[in-house]
C-alpha cells in the first residue's frame, strides 16, 4: 500500500479494509471496515479530513480530496465509480456515484441518492434521498425505490466488493517485475 503520513496526520485504515498497492492514501484519512480501494485511487487528506464508512468501495482512478472548511464524509455502503472526482462535503449511506462523475466542493449527496455516470454536481449543491441525478449540471431525473430491482442490483454489487476485500488480501500476487 502507498500510505503516507503528512506531518502529524496519519491515515487510519481498518484491518479488514483493502487498499491496493497502486492506490495512494495521504494524511488525515480514516477508512472503515471492509472498504475496498482499487488501483490508482487517490485519497488525499492533506487540506482537510476524509472519513470513509464501512463497506464502501472506491474504484479505479477515483479521486477523493477535502477542504479545510469541512470534513469529507463518505457514508456506509457507498459505491464510488471509476474515475469519479469527489470534493464533496458529504455522501450519505447507500449512495451511488457513477463513473466519471464530479462532485464539486461542498456538495452533499443524500442517503440512497444516485449520481449518474459523467454527471456534475455543482459547488454546494444538495440532492434529496432516493433520487437519481444526471447531466451537466446534474438535475433530478426520477425517484428510486429503496426496494426496487435497481437498488437490489446496487446492493449485490456492493456486496461483491465487500467480498473482494478478502479475495484481494489472500489471492492477489504479483507475477512479474
Amino acid at each position: 500500500m502507498t500510505i503516507y503520513a503528512l506531518g502529524d496526520k496519519i491515515p487510519e485504515i481498518a484491518s479488514t479494509a483493502y487498499v491496493h498497492p497502486q492506490a495512494s492514501v495521504i494524511g488525515d484519512v480514516k477508512i472503515g471496515q471492509r472498504v475496498f480501494v482499487a488501483p490508482m485511487a487517490s485519497i488525499r487528506g492533506d487540506r482537510g479530513k476524509i472519513e470513509i464508512g464501512d463497506e464502501t468501495n472506491v474504484q479505479d482512478g477515483a479521486i477523493i480530496h477535502s477542504d479545510p472548511s469541512f470534513v469529507t464524509r463518505i457514508g456506509r455502503r457507498v459505491n464510488i465509480g471509476h474515475n469519479a472526482t469527489i470534493h464533496a462535503e458529504c455522501i450519505e449511506d447507500n449512495a451511488a456515484i457513477g463513473m466519471g462523475a464530479v462532485l464539486m466542493l461542498g456538495s452533499k449527496v443524500a442517503e440512497g441518492a444516485m449520481i449518474a455516470n459523467s454527471a456534475l454536481l455543482h459547488y454546494k449543491a444538495k440532492t434529496e434521498p432516493n433520487k437519481i441525478y444526471a447531466g451537466v449540471p446534474a438535475k433530478y431525473m426520477r425517484n428510486i425505490d429503496p426496494k426496487s430491482d435497481a437498488r437490489q442490483a446496487i446492493d449485490e454489487y456492493l456486496d461483491s466488493y465487500v467480498t473482494l476485500t478478502n479475495v484481494y488480501k489472500t489471492d492477489l500476487r504479483k507475477i512479474h517485475e
